[in-house]
């Protein structure tokens, strides 16, 4: 099982530094940032993985910049993946965000995972000027896009949204043959995403018996386009938790999918998943101290992995 940590709201470089290379040095697989640019005054009821769609983070919470932080994780390490979970693909440019992906990987020496979403919250997309309505289906073209820079020698595009030729796009990826995609997402259009466009499916704040109930749906999909699901990467990213370490839970610990329990909880947990089929896990913390985070690292590697 391979286990990689999503990054907390840090503007402290030092702190953000610490935390990456703890993951490397436990020995874990990824480091990941997650993406928002913007976050609005008044309080949200689209977030999906809350019973009143509330979001769980204040509107004042620090939220670097994805691509920029995934160039610092891949200064401040020598062997994890460093990844988006998830990047709101139709926020930025394609063409430039293809490039954005394409030299970090480079400069990462192809360490770099593509983890992508559609997106949720409306605010954040009117104040970039993006068609909320159009998410879905700009997704899928910008998507069509990376591969098409990532991989053709002259790349050309025709799309509705979106259209370029006559030009080159260099350098290209070090992974070929292109760097891989991770589509979050828990809706039927998701996981239609992750097997026309991705190499993996990520979804977030679910649970395993929930991501075990729409295998079959993705694995008919991908019969009916001629894909072998097999080749298909299985990812489930939720919060962690320990309740036997002495660590204090945060009141904004709790939500859809979260693994709060026991050590022997979380090792039956990780089992469990490995029976699925999944074979990565992304955790994250609803504390802000990195320090609690490492040590609920540290726990992790000390007394799970040994058991699994």
């Amino acid at each position: 099982m391979d286990i990689g940590f999503a990054l907390p709201n840090l503007l402290d470089s030092d702190e953000m530094r610490l935390f990456a290379q703890t993951v490397e040095s436990l020995g874990f697989e990824s480091v990941w940032a997650a993406d928002h640019i913007i976050l609005p005054i008044e309080k949200t009821d689209q977030y999906p993985y809350t019973e009143d769609g509330s979001f769980t983070r204040p509107s004042t919470a620090p939220f670097l910049e994805t691509l920029t932080m995934l160039s610092f994780l891949a200064a401040c390490t020598e062997r994890v993946r460093i990844g988006s979970t998830v990047v709101i693909v139709p926020y930025r440019n394609p063409v430039l965000q293809a490039k954005m992906f394409a030299s970090v990987d480079v400069l990462s020496k192809g360490r770099v995972v593509c983890g992508v979403g559609v997106g949720w919250l409306e605010k954040e997309f009117q104040t970039l000027d993006v068609p909320y309505a159009d998410r879905g289906p700009m997704t899928d073209e910008w998507l069509t896009i990376f591969k098409d820079l990532w991989t053709a020698e002259f790349p050309e595009h025709h799309g509705k949204f979106y259209q370029y030729d006559g030009v080159q796009f260099y350098p290209k990826p070090i992974q070929k043959p292109h760097i891989p995609i991770w589509v979050g997402g828990h809706t039927r259009r998701a996981i239609r995403r992750v097997v026309n466009y991705g190499d993996a499916w990520h979804p977030t704040r679910q649970t395993p018996e929930w991501m075990e109930s729409k295998l079959p749906y993705l694995r008919d999909f991908a019969h009916e386009v001629g894909r072998d699901p097999d080749e298909i990467t299985l990812s489930l990213k939720r919060t962690l938790h320990f309740t036997d370490t002495g660590l204090e839970e945060s009141d904004r610990i709790r939500s859809t999918g979260s693994m709060i329990g026991t050590t022997q909880e979380v090792i039956d947990d990780i089992k469990r998943c490995r029976d699925i089929g999944i074979t990565q896990l992304t955790y994250d913390f609803r504390t802000p101290d990195v320090h609690d985070c490492i040590r609920t690292m540290e726990h992790l590697a000390e007394k799970v992995v040994p058991a699994i």
